[in-house]
């Protein structure tokens, strides 16, 4: 039990935010929280149990279920051919085909979120995506080298290169969208000018709820 009010009590050390999971009927929600207020701790010897309440802040009211990574590279072209085979319901298939460069984005709880996009270079002029169904543009007017991250947070509006370094005077657009209660549309993802490697663009959402 003394361990136990140790490791509880050990709280106190966090000044910020940290994660917060609670796991119901329905799976493992998240939320971002603060401590907001004295931890209580109250020994039952008799009982041999203890009581504590340690009360918390969420300044985000949405709780979040587990993030999802959407990853896609550019559009590429590609060599294939496919003929209907009428009658039998088949195909021929010839070639490889090509990648349109687009995720699809669902959110199937009950409160908006937005998600945070990550493009990885190489870029020699920057990189553009696009929700399409609203045309809602994202443009980042800089070089993204091998190796190098460019993060965009559409809840906050940060833009950090290589998780550290402010890249929010690059964005030329900056049409910041959400995904609503059930929504689901396709972002597309677009180099400006040259790329070479394999650049990859990670879209990280979570359905949010009430």
């Amino acid at each position: 039990m003394l361990e136990f009010r140790r490791q509880v009590m050990a709280l106190k050390q966090f000044s910020g935010k940290f994660p917060f999971t609670v796991t119901d009927a329905d799976g493992d929600k998240q939320s971002e929280v603060q401590l907001a207020g004295k931890i209580g701790f109250r020994l039952e010897q008799e009982d041999m149990y203890a009581v504590f309440s340690v009360p918390l802040l969420a300044t985000d009211p949405v709780k979040y279920s587990l993030a999802q990574d959407l990853q896609t590279g550019l559009p590429t072209s590609g060599g294939g051919l496919a003929y209907n085979l009428f009658g039998s319901g088949g195909a021929l298939e010839y070639g490889a085909n090509g990648a349109l460069g687009r995720v699809v984005v669902s959110n199937a709880g009950d409160a908006r979120v937005w998600p945070t996009v990550t493009i990885a270079g190489e870029l020699a002029s920057g990189f553009f995506y696009q929700r399409l169904d609203t045309g809602e543009v994202i443009r980042y007017d800089r070089v993204v080298p091998a190796g190098t991250t460019v993060s965009v947070d559409h809840r906050t509006g940060e833009v950090l290169i290589d998780g550290a370094s402010d890249g929010s005077t690059y964005l030329t657009r900056f049409d910041f969208f959400s995904a609503g209660p059930g929504e689901s549309f396709d972002v597309q993802f677009n180099s400006i000018g040259a790329s070479s490697g394999t650049p990859l663009m990670t879209l990280t959402i979570a359905d949010g709820h009430y």
